[in-house]
């Protein structure tokens, strides 16, 4: 049987969660998947009967330091660096795997590559090379993009940023790969690996002309086999939810201001996930809080997705016509929800913007959403979209399996 491990950030549910879905396939099809990483998330592998190993790597009170002051430059540091990347040479050679499977974990293709074995990246369209789109394209910030072609001053953006990703984020990376004697790389070129799988639509995130390399594989959502909560098998017919979906470093926020929201006249789901509560905290009696949730069987009932601007949280609510309304905790984040202001999916800003003003803002996007159609009929020209693409999942195991072949692997 084929070994194939998935390394992954497992800080980070949907960074399991997407490689899980298409691992969920190549185990039907015969192969051997094997998940290792380091974060509260690697269970999730677990759970659905897969190998798991714990692998060192930076630890989640660094991740959320550095991505919230933006000083990504403490993330990547050459002594850390080396050590994920000893550990993952050990790994290897003691489970000898044909294939890596890489999710926002840039160590394990520098040790692939150390160690000769092919490699295949799971990212987001915008934080590749490919991307149309700058972080800060000006139309994202203005209306010059009607009246003037900004794609000139958008490839330069882009040209800045991967410089400035090697400057400040990667640079001891590129000094590894100098280390090392490999092939240098370019800005957002460290997250890529010798075959790369895009979990976007080009209609969400544009993209220059892709190598043949790289490929769109639509939406990698998570499906689980959780039961409906019981907040939503207790709705009367015909009636909408609001859901929370944020993430771990806004909840804090989000739990403290939950009265707000007690006059709202629609149930208000939040997923908490693996972060902990101070027990006998009081919500309003129409907010309901939920450890992990089934959105297959929440969303079709949701007339709401509030979120952080991840790309999973927005594909999810889309692929049932759902609009958004995000706040995003760091920059990334604020790309997908610049996109969604952008197509008329929603609503969406900074967290800084809440900060500034109040939970009053959060409250007010609510209502603007909730009651201007557009937003809803834009999710649903997305939710067309996604039906059409068909299978993500069962699409990027199939090239994966047809890259096994052209190296004599499959």
């Amino acid at each position: 049987m084929i070994k194939i491990l998935a390394l992954v950030n497992a800080h980070a549910l949907a960074h399991v969660s997407r490689p899980l879905e298409v691992a969920k396939v190549l185990r039907q099809r015969g192969y051997e998947i094997v998940f290792c990483g380091c974060g509260k998330y690697l269970k999730v592998a677990a759970q659905e009967g897969f190998e798991t190993h714990e692998l060192p790597y930076i630890t989640e009170e660094q991740l959320v330091e550095a991505t919230r002051s933006q000083r990504l430059d403490k993330l990547f540091k050459e002594e850390q660096v080396t050590a994920y990347i000893d550990a993952e040479l050990s790994l290897y050679k003691r489970l000898c795997p044909a294939l890596v499977i890489v999710e926002n974990r840039p160590t394990a293709l520098i040790s692939a590559e150390i160690a000769g074995i092919s490699t295949v990246a799971i990212l987001n369209a915008h934080m590749s090379q490919y991307k149309a789109i700058p972080f800060y394209s000006l139309r994202n910030v203005s209306d010059l993009g009607a009246r003037f072609p900004l794609r000139y001053l958008d490839r330069l953006e882009n040209w800045l940023e991967g410089g400035l990703i090697d400057r400040l984020v990667m640079k001891d990376l590129v000094k590894l790969r100098r280390k090392y004697g490999l092939k240098q790389r370019h800005g957002f070129g460290h997250e890529e690996g010798d075959l790369n799988l895009f979990p976007d639509l080009p209609e969400f995130t544009p993209v220059s002309k892709l190598p043949e390399n790289v490929h769109f594989v639509g939406p990698l959502t998570w499906h689980n086999d959780l039961p409906a909560p019981e907040s939503v098998q207790g709705m009367a017919e015909g009636q909408r939810c609001i859901y929370f979906t944020i993430g771990s470093s806004g909840l804090e926020e989000l739990i403290e201001n939950v009265q707000v929201f007690a006059n709202e006249d629609m149930p208000i789901i939040i997923a908490t996930g693996e972060v902990e509560r101070e027990k006998g905290f009081s919500v309003p009696p129409n907010v309901f809080l939920e450890k992990f949730v089934n959105t297959d069987t929440v969303l079709p009932r949701c007339g709401l997705v509030v979120c952080h601007g991840g790309n999973g949280t927005i594909y999810q609510a889309l692929s049932y016509g759902v609009p958004i309304v995000g706040v995003a905790m760091h920059e990334e984040q604020f790309y997908g929800l610049k996109r969604v202001n952008d197509l008329g999916l929603g609503v969406g800003f900074h967290v800084k913007k809440l900060r500034k003003r109040g939970f009053q803002v959060l409250v007010d996007a609510i209502q603007e959403v909730l009651h201007n159609d557009k937003y809803r009929a834009n999710a649903r020209r997305f939710q067309r979209l996604i039906s059409e693409n068909g299978d993500s999942a069962e699409r990027a195991a199939g090239i994966v399996e047809q890259f096994l072949r052209s190296k004599g692997i499959a």
